[in-house]
């Protein structure tokens, strides 16, 4: 069962109320986000493009801008190599069409996940070099390919490092101090450098090529505007890369979806086309769960050239059949990955790997392109860090997922030896190693764990205790304010107890969601729609108030039947009208 946290914040919620002509719930609302003067709300509240910190403080940004324009200037063959996810993607085709405009000669390279692995790779790098390329810059990979960039400047070639993932460390001889080893590149531009004096270093490698753009253009002689073209894509990188939607990060997502939704991309248009996104409203949801899903299947299927092909594509009618194609592979990668999902949920119930603390599962027919995304399901079934492992041509392949209380990359690192390559972020990871390896991986990061019954049970948080009655239009329209929601930036979720079920509908298809009508404090009644947990909550009320008790309930009859709900407020559209409803989004 999930912990339900009430949120209680000090702050003088009626003068910042006043001040800022917002409902106090708003105020509390931003005060349970983090913040507290009344600057930060206001910006919050109407997000500008202004405050951005200064891009010449990445360190070796103003440097491999120059190296770039005399690579220009030289006519010196560029490629750029970034990498086969949606932060990949958009990285790839930020700094090729930035490099262009620039007048480079330019093109660019995408690892095959089967074939090539996460990253640059030596064999990638003999490639370019075979192919007349004098110039290599990586985006969204890089920081940990000092193998491929030895073999680089062996070779004579200069390389440029763009990334946003950990640089890789060692412990120094007390056994806590990190001491971080850069690749011998000849630039590398990662806010998470040590020495990176640029301020926020929660971005997407989107983010950072459209930073390094911006110089780029800035040393061109070029007004900052030409460089915002790229928001949009920054914007979708940022949703997609799950990064967290505060502050630069927010603003970016904010603007780059209203320059979505007026986006001039011929390949972005024919993506929403497809997906019947063009001319509606676009938000996090529509990026991370139908857009992005659809640039990502060509890199889990096929190659993610596919995608990046689409966004450089300028015929309308090619543009329509490429997006497709993606859309068609989505519908391959659903089935497959609900296989993997089903296959991963049998292992654990019907094994010794339920009483492990972090779940080590090998799939090895799984499609190793899949394993992040099963990963991520399992995480969310069982609250705790999970590794999925499949068979690749050299060895096994995983992807990791984990939880707060668990630093994946930190825990990956103190068993190092049992890999062939690994890489990633607190919270994600990817992994190579040999086959027979698996059984002692699995050992050695549960004899590790400290994790504790706590740290692995779901918390949901809740931003304030509010009675329905409560609730109005202007409310809601005013928490659509906060927009847009995600990591970080979650989706206000209110508590109240002893909430009266007068009846309840099965909708949907297949009956699998759920229609409440709820009594309010002031006598009134108001819907409940519930899209998740339905058997759940059918056979809570038969467990407390009796086995006929939710026949009852279908059939409207008074059962004083009543539940403790979180939910969410929302507005019902409907041929004109609007109506307050709510969204249960958990029950006790």
């Amino acid at each position: 069962m999930s912990k339900w946290i009430l949120q209680r914040k000090a702050a003088d919620y009626a003068g910042l109320s006043a001040k800022l002509g917002v409902d106090p719930v708003i105020v509390r609302l931003m005060v349970n986000r983090g913040l507290s003067t009344y600057e930060e709300m206001k910006e919050y509240l109407h997000p500008t493009l202004n405050h951005f910190p200064d891009p010449h403080l990445f360190a070796d940004m103003d440097l491999a801008c120059e190296l770039l324009m005399e690579a220009i200037d030289e006519g010196i063959k560029i490629r750029v190599v970034g990498d086969y996810d949606v932060d990949g993607i958009m990285s790839t085709y930020i700094l090729t069409s930035a490099i262009r405009e620039a007048g480079g000669d330019v093109d660019y390279a995408v690892p095959h996940r089967m074939v090539d692995g996460y990253g640059i790779n030596p064999d990638m790098v003999q490639q370019a070099y075979d192919d007349g390329v004098g110039f290599i810059i990586t985006c969204d990979n890089g920081i940990a390919a000092a193998p491929a960039i030895e073999l680089a400047k062996e070779l004579g070639m200069t390389f440029v490092v763009t990334d946003h993932h950990e640089v890789p460390f060692e412990l120094a001889e007390d056994g806590e101090t990190k001491i971080q080893n850069l690749p011998e590149a000849d630039a590398v531009v990662d806010p998470k450098r040590d020495d990176c004096n640029y301020p926020f270093k929660g971005i997407c490698g989107a983010q950072v090529a459209w930073k390094l753009a911006e110089v780029l253009f800035e040393f061109l002689g070029l007004e900052k505007e030409a460089s915002d073209k790229y928001l949009q894509f920054a914007a979708i990188a940022t949703v997609c890369d799950v990064m967290e939607l505060k502050g630069e990060n927010r603003s970016t997502v904010y603007h780059g979806i209203k320059a979505i939704e007026a986006t001039d991309n011929i390949g972005i248009n024919a993506l929403l086309a497809r997906n019947e996104l063009k001319g509606k409203p676009i938000g996090c949801y529509h990026l991370g769960f139908i857009i992005g899903p659809c640039l990502n299947a060509s890199g889990r299927l096929d190659t993610a050239g596919r995608a990046i092909e689409l966004l450089m594509e300028e015929d309308q009618g090619k543009a329509l059949s490429m997006a497709n194609e993606l859309v068609e592979l989505n519908s391959q990668r659903k089935n497959l990955t609900q296989l993997g999902i089903d296959k991963a949920r049998d292992m654990i119930e019907n094994s010794d790997l339920n009483k492990d603390r972090v779940l080590v599962i090998y799939i090895p027919e799984l499609h190793e392109s899949l394993a992040g995304i099963v990963a991520g399901r399992i995480r969310e079934n069982y609250s705790k860090p999970v590794l999925v492992i499949t068979d690749a041509e050299d060895g096994a392949k995983g992807s990791g997922r984990s939880i707060p209380a668990y630093n994946m990359f930190e825990e990956l690192t103190g068993v190092k030896d049992v890999f062939t390559k690994f890489g990633g972020h607190p919270m994600a990871a990817g992994v190579s190693l040999p086959k027979e390896k698996i059984d002692e991986l699995r050992t050695r990061l549960n004899e590790r764990c400290t994790l504790t019954e706590d740290d692995m049970q779901e918390v949901i948080k809740i931003d304030c205790d509010m009675p329905l009655s409560y609730i109005s239009e202007e409310l809601v329209d005013s928490i659509d304010m906060l927009a847009p929601f995600g990591t970080g930036n979650t989706k206000p979720l209110f508590a109240l107890k002893n909430v009266p079920i007068l009846k309840a509908a099965y909708i949907g298809k297949e009956g699998q969601y759920l229609r409440l009508t709820v009594g309010t404090e002031n006598g009134n009644v108001m819907t409940a729609m519930m899209f998740r947990n339905v058997p759940e909550f059918e056979a809570a009320v038969n467990t407390k108030y009796g086995a006929d008790a939710w026949s009852k309930v279908c059939a409207g009859q008074d059962t004083g039947v009543k539940m403790d709900i979180i939910y969410e407020p929302s507005i019902n559209e409907f041929r004109g009208n609007r109506s307050i409803q709510i969204l249960v989004e958990n029950f006790k």
